[in-house]
């Protein structure tokens, strides 16, 4: 994390006497924010963007120095476009093994103008504080909210829409057993768990429609559900299992 944003502050030193201005010319900013939510928000924290990922860098951190240095959005647009275009590879160690791996942002996420107007959203947004206004206030990543009951023994706990949360912020079930469902509608892996009690109990990790699910046998007391997928709990997929 650390060396991945050093990496990108250095570009955004060496691409100071960069303009930019041919990217942000037509530029969609609202596509740009909805494309980056989807695709980029399980690994980036981007405060207007409403994501919290952990995998990657954080975009506030990476651009706050630059801004206060008086560096112009197009640069900064310029350092996005051409990281999507060619990610960085950077040693990670895999902790399965102990070995040094290679991990990088994947890619071909977004082409052509999405990822002109991925670049030149993060560019306008990134160290800004306060919060989008107009269209762009529409979009943005999921918050959890409410509460999911159990029916017929079933708890079902979707992944939201985009974004780093399921739909319900927490959880109750009587006690017994219960079979935990989760439809993952995003590109982006997520899994059902559960853990608390003694318990931790992980379901298949999923994507693109699929449905982790598990089946536990739960006694009265607070729990929590979350995503297994490093980072991603971390980043606030979690919410609390309340069992009567």
């Amino acid at each position: 994390m650390r060396r991945e944003l050093a990496l990108i502050v250095g570009v955004i030193s060496a691409s100071s006497v960069l303009t930019g201005c041919q990217l942000k010319d037509n530029a969609n900013v609202v596509n740009g924010k909805q494309l980056f939510v989807q695709e980029c928000g399980a690994c980036h924290v981007l405060s207007r963007a409403g994501t919290t990922g952990t995998a990657g860098p954080n975009l506030d951190a990476a651009f706050a120095q630059s801004r206060k240095d008086g560096l112009g959005e197009s640069t900064f647009e310029g350092v996005v476009y051409t990281q999507i275009l060619h990610p960085n590879r950077n040693p990670q160690l895999n902790p399965a093994n102990r070995r040094e791996t290679t991990q990088q942002m994947p890619a071909d996420l977004v082409t052509g103008q999405d990822a002109k107007d991925v670049a030149a959203y993060v560019a306008q947004a990134a160290a800004v504080p306060g919060e989008d206004k107009g269209q762009l206030a529409s979009v943005g990543a999921a918050q959890a909210e409410g509460t999911a009951e159990a029916e017929n023994g079933v708890l079902d706990i979707p992944v939201a829409e985009a974004g780093l949360a399921y739909r319900f912020a927490d959880a109750r079930t009587p006690a017994g057993s219960v079979r935990f469902t989760s439809a993952n509608p995003q590109s982006v892996p997520h899994n059902i768990a559960v853990d608390g009690n003694g318990l931790d109990e992980k379901g298949p990790v999923v994507e693109a429609g699929g449905v982790s699910e598990i089946t536990v046998d739960l006694q009265p007391g607070e729990y929590s559900f979350y995503c297994s997928v490093p980072g991603h709990r971390e980043g606030g997929m979690e919410g609390t299992l309340t069992v009567e």
